[in-house]
């Protein structure tokens, strides 16, 4: 639910204008911490926790007359039924195409005529909850989230639309040579009961086609509640009033008796697997060279992990990975490694490449060798350096918003970070020693272990 007028005078714009033209106090305080001092983010934060679980955070931050929210609750991929995938994306999509109340359009209408916005997806875990509004209409953004969360009513028209723009999607995404690399090298590391296995585009599609409103019913009612909510809240409202609103909004919403979530970990690879994906007439190649790394949220090197990532390949200029294969080889204009989403579960690590068709055993070759000497070599004291001072730097400019806060504040939550994970994050990265990222290389980084997906119109050397 959002608006599209450009029109700066419009309750949309002034919102967005205000987000973006005015540093916010707790920026300021960010940077305290980032050079070394304390902040107090986690004395400013009000914490209200409800018998049914559900959890309200508020962060007060009167710089401008607006509000963030972050939510979300356990009902992602993961807890849809194995015969049925894509059933909790669309019960997501669903949320906001009708209640018992009012219409699509009447949802939309009331948040657009305030320049407020509501917008749902979905993850393997969890249903995420993105909103924005000035200040002054927080309680017609908690309303509209808890009668949406609540009380939709699933009407049979708007679930074949949503059906139909899903699909249209996916198949958009089948001509993806990027994508579709994903999709495959997901598919041959993990079981297809993992939550990060990607269902082939036709599978998906035909189970979405088949899936009916009592289907999406059920897994309402057996997924949604507030034993898993948590909504975090940043901007000039006072913290008082909007956990009165919460109180009232989700009391009486229990929701399933377990939200637990238990993944075992893939085994890994014995061997590098190599496959390609063809798909006729593009200009270009992706590659993938993965394998499922066991690194989730709560791991004690999460950290390391990512410093070790970042000097690698996080970034096409200036990484390793870039420097290379990029500037110095030329073979690609775009490079980069990455952990997807380690959060509940471990999920896969990859280094991605975009090549011409031309290139690719070179630049796959070339790949390979960066990494097999960052392993053998280690990450230099310079580059973690420079890594420890992007991170906490990137830290710092995300909490210069009200939804960068309302993101920390969430992930805090969600994850059990603590609520002075704000001020600590820092002195975490800091911490964190040039053994303990040499040992999640050697950890993560297998090069004798890679699967490689090639996809794009490619016929691989005989």
């Amino acid at each position: 639910m959002s608006s599209t007028t450009g029109d700066s005078t419009t309750p949309q714009a002034q919102a967005a204008g205000l987000e973006r033209g005015e540093k916010s106090s707790a920026a300021a305080e960010a940077n305290t911490s980032a050079s070394g001092g304390r902040s107090d983010f986690a004395a400013r934060i009000a914490r209200t926790e409800l018998d049914t679980g559900a959890t309200l955070l508020v962060l007060e931050n009167h710089a401008t007359p607006t509000l963030a929210l972050r939510a979300s609750l356990r009902a992602g991929s993961y807890f849809e039924p194995r015969d049925k995938p894509g059933l909790a994306r669309l019960t997501a999509d669903m949320l906001a195409r009708g209640t018992a109340r009012r219409t699509k359009l009447e949802l939309a209408g009331d948040l657009e005529a305030v320049g407020a916005e509501l917008d749902f997806e979905t993850d393997p875990f969890a249903v995420n909850v993105a909103g924005r509004a000035l200040a002054k209409d927080a309680p017609l953004l908690i309303r509209t989230l808890a009668e949406e969360l609540r009380e939709p009513s699933f009407p049979a028209d708007e679930l074949e639309k949503q059906k139909q723009q899903t699909i249209a999607a996916i198949q958009e995404q089948q001509a993806n040579t990027r994508a579709r690399a994903y999709e495959r090298l997901t598919q041959l590391i993990f079981d297809p009961a993992n939550p990060f296995y990607q269902h082939a585009g036709e599978q998906l599609i035909a189970s979405i086609n088949a899936i009916t409103v009592a289907d999406v019913r059920r897994f309402y009612e057996e997924r949604y509640g507030g034993r898993s909510l948590v909504v975090a809240l940043a901007g000039a409202v006072s913290a008082a009033e909007a956990a009165a609103q919460f109180r009232a909004a989700f009391d009486s919403f229990a929701g399933p008796a377990s939200v637990d979530v238990a993944v075992s970990e893939p085994p890994q690879g014995a061997a590098t697997r190599r496959e390609v994906v063809l798909l006729a007439d593009k200009a270009n190649v992706d590659v993938l060279l993965g394998s499922a790394a066991p690194l989730r949220r709560d791991a004690a090197d999460y950290y390391a992990a990512l410093l070790a990532n970042s000097a690698l390949g996080e970034s096409t200029l200036s990484s390793r990975l870039g420097l290379q294969v990029r500037d110095r080889e030329g073979l690609t204009y775009g490079i980069g490694s990455r952990f997807r989403a380690p959060s509940l579960a471990a999920g896969p690590w990859y280094i991605a490449v975009s090549v011409n068709p031309q290139n690719v055993e070179q630049a796959i070759g070339s790949a390979l060798n960066v990494l097999r000497e960052y392993v053998a070599e280690g990450i230099r004291a310079d580059e973690l350096a420079d890594e420890k001072s992007a991170a906490i730097g990137a830290f710092k400019v995300a909490l210069a918003t009200n939804a960068g806060l309302a993101e920390a504040l969430w992930n805090a939550e969600f994850y059990r970070l603590g609520a002075d994970y704000v001020d600590r994050y820092p002195q975490l990265i800091e911490a964190v020693t040039r053994d303990e990222v040499n040992a999640a290389i050697r950890k993560y980084f297998r090069p004798e272990q890679l699967t490689v997906v090639i996809a794009g119109d490619y016929a691989a050397p005989t």
